[in-house]
């Protein structure tokens, strides 16, 4: 027997970790700073796409651009005691790795807070590619960053499984062919599938019955 996957690509926010809280935090830090105002969850994930210096860059303008992300980066670091992993997960990823299953993280996050996150929770060891929003052309939902993780590994789509919290995550795994599973776990996530026939864990104890499945091999 065998696992039916070869790799997991997990997103990062609302997927391996519960970090939104500080995202919108971070974001409103600098708007507070820069422009006198607060945004709204909505309104900041109205910029989301690009990685978040891009989104900086759109908020603010050039003229401030290097020092809010400073202060973005300052304060996101300074708080990521207050984001936790979701339980279960590092259970989950160990598991994974003790079954010889790949594992790589693609996430629309910049490369600084990427390996910020991953390094403050002890989890980047586990992954053995790491595509950020920093390293495509092309953001999600477009599936550039996908193909790019299965390029790297030398594995095909169908070999793969995507793990997100977001309609993005969905179109950029069914667009390069990969299977799908909806992280419905987080708070944000919760009625975003609702009307998708797609796999969906409303828990990691049920994400990690789709990843740990195994097959039986073919006399």
């Amino acid at each position: 027997m065998q696992n039916k996957y070869s790799l997991v690509i997990f997103d990062l926010d609302g997927t391996l970790a519960d970090t939104h809280r500080l995202i919108f935090d971070s974001f409103n830090f600098v708007m507070r700073k820069y422009k006198s105002i607060e945004m709204t969850p909505a309104e900041i994930m109205s910029y989301f796409g690009p990685p978040e210096d891009v989104c900086i860059r759109n908020m603010l303008g050039d003229g401030n651009f290097q020092a809010g992300w400073r202060n973005y980066l300052n304060y996101y670091e300074d708080h990521l005691d207050e984001t936790t992993l979701f339980p279960g997960i590092m259970d989950l990823l160990s598991n994974l790795r003790s079954m010889r299953i790949k594992l790589a993280v693609f996430t629309g996050k910049g490369i600084e807070t990427t390996e910020l996150t991953l390094n403050f929770h002890r989890i980047r060891e586990y992954f053995d590619v790491v595509v950020t929003g920093s390293g495509v052309q092309n953001h999600k939902p477009h599936p550039e960053g996908v193909r790019l993780t299965l390029r790297k590994l030398n594995l095909v789509a169908g070999s793969a499984i995507v793990v997100g919290d977001s309609l993005s995550d969905y179109k950029a795994a069914t667009s390069a062919g990969t299977d799908f599973v909806a992280a419905t776990y987080d708070d944000l996530a919760r009625n975003r599938f609702d009307s998708l026939q797609c796999q969906k864990a409303k828990s990691v104890k049920e994400l990690s019955a789709v990843l740990l499945t195994i097959k039986e091999l073919s006399a």
